[in-house]
């Protein structure tokens, strides 16, 4: 799809966090709940907390957290994180001259996709999703 396997993973883990915003969790206790690979998760949860959006704490009684209140993050924080600041910008087809006056055959349609998606994740807050809703923990 769009997004990377590495920010579906993200997404998943920052959901998870969100909902159990209560105490810090372990990578490993957060990769088996969302049914993860251990050390890839642990890689992509430092890249969230070296952009801020995770806190990592060591020692007893550590783990990761959200850095704010699910409430104040926005799934595109996560994403761009993982992405890079400029996710949804460039070519679908990869070109390097592909702009709005030298568009290539897939310009408008992918415009009309990348401008929906990058509108939803900025205006969904973690807060926002649905605590029922299938992540598997």
């Amino acid at each position: 799809m769009i997004l990377s396997q590495a920010s579906k993973y993200a997404l998943r883990a920052a959901i998870h966090l969100a909902r159990h915003a209560d105490e810090p969790q372990l990578s490993r206790d957060i990769a088996t709940s969302i049914d993860v690979p251990g050390q890839y998760l642990a890689k992509i949860l430092q890249d969230l907390a070296r952009h801020g959006v995770l806190t990592s704490t060591k020692g007893r009684g550590g783990g990761f957290r959200l850095s704010h209140a699910a409430t104040d993050v926005e799934l595109l924080s996560v994403v761009k994180a993982i992405e890079g600041k400029d996710f949804g910008e460039g070519c679908v087809l990869g070109l390097p001259e592909c702009s709005n006056d030298d568009p290539c055959p897939l310009h408008e349609q992918w415009k009309t996709i990348r401008d929906a998606l990058i509108k939803m994740l900025q205006q969904t807050r973690f807060s926002d999703l649905s605590p029922s809703s299938k992540l598997l923990d």
